[in-house]
């Protein structure tokens, strides 16, 4: 099958479906606020962030390959770092835009994604919608691991001075 080509985002050549620690960060579209406000430091979750909330808990529940080590939800954005824990014996080359590799983080952030927007058509805020893409990055040892976990704990109480917060 023939796939269109465009700027690539992953890291070319990487599996992404390889055990890991992964930084992922989903923002809703035009950066609009779906999923509350954060007042006094705290975040008041919209129903939208109620349901991504609960989305989020309960992923141990549905998925056995991987698991959110800490996680948090933005007005416009969430946060994540993502343990893929399955062993796999052999490893994919990606040469290119491809399908979706099973069991990996592509994989997962595309059932997230859907999941949310089917529970947001369903009970009314079909306006809601997600960026196209994601960010990610492959988070390369326990240092980093610890920085990227110390910024998602304090990304609510720091709102107020990032540059993308547009009152």
């Amino acid at each position: 099958m023939a796939y269109k080509k465009h700027k690539q985002y992953r890291l070319f050549g990487y599996d992404y479906s390889q055990q890991g620690a992964y930084f992922i960060t989903i923002v809703t579209k035009n950066r609009q606020r779906f999923f509350g406000e954060i007042l006094n430091k705290e975040i008041h979750y919209s129903p939208v962030g109620e349901y991504v909330k609960q989305n989020l808990s309960n992923i141990k529940e549905r998925i056995d390959y991987l698991y959110i080590d800490n996680w948090v939800i933005m007005p416009d954005h969430l946060h994540l770092i993502i343990v893929i824990t399955n062993q796999k014996d052999d490893y994919t080359q990606i040469t290119g835009l491809s399908p979706l590799n099973s069991k990996s983080i592509s994989s997962f952030v595309n059932h997230l994604k859907g999941n949310i927007k089917r529970w947001c058509n369903a009970n009314g805020f079909s306006e809601f919608s997600w960026q196209d893409r994601y960010h990610d990055r492959i988070i390369r040892d326990r240092g980093e691991f610890n920085r990227i976990s110390q910024y998602i704990d304090n990304n609510i109480l720091n709102w107020e001075k990032d540059d993308d917060n547009i009152n």
